[in-house]
């Protein structure tokens, strides 16, 4: 048995510490805290497709339009937006928009009251003023 193997010998053996190992090691180390931030950002836009609809005149289509125009003109869309963040390390971002389509058929929808397909002139005035009443 040998000296420092002795249990009753507060003496403990001499760990090395191989300085290459170490070296490495602080380099990786060093390495990981000053490459920044990884950050990615992605926007997806919803875009189905139009309902199909049809006007009873000229004027059923225009006044519509026309309110259908000033919604958008108001940003009447809806973002949707979900952001992962681990400070200085990793950073993502994921939004989704409506796109105009969107837009359209619920603008559709509200205005074909009885569902046919067909807006007439007087669904178009009852959506054209409702339309303007909206904040």
């Amino acid at each position: 048995m040998k000296p420092h193997e002795h249990p009753m010998n507060p003496i403990k053996p001499h760990v090395r510490i191989n300085t290459v190992s170490l070296a490495a090691a602080l380099a990786v180390a060093a390495a990981l805290l000053n490459t920044g931030c990884i950050s990615t950002e992605r926007t997806v836009y919803q875009q189905p497709e139009r309902i199909k609809v049809e006007f009873e005149n000229e004027a059923a289509g225009r006044l519509f339009y026309e309110a259908l125009s000033n919604m958008q003109n108001r940003h009447d869309r809806n973002e949707s937006r979900t952001s992962v963040s681990i400070p200085v390390v990793f950073n993502h971002t994921h939004r989704v928009l409506d796109g105009e389509n969107v837009s359209f058929n619920q603008a559709v929808r509200r205005c074909d009251t009885n569902g046919d397909g067909r807006i007439t002139e007087q669904e178009a005035r009852i959506f054209a003023e409702q339309a303007g009443k909206r904040p």
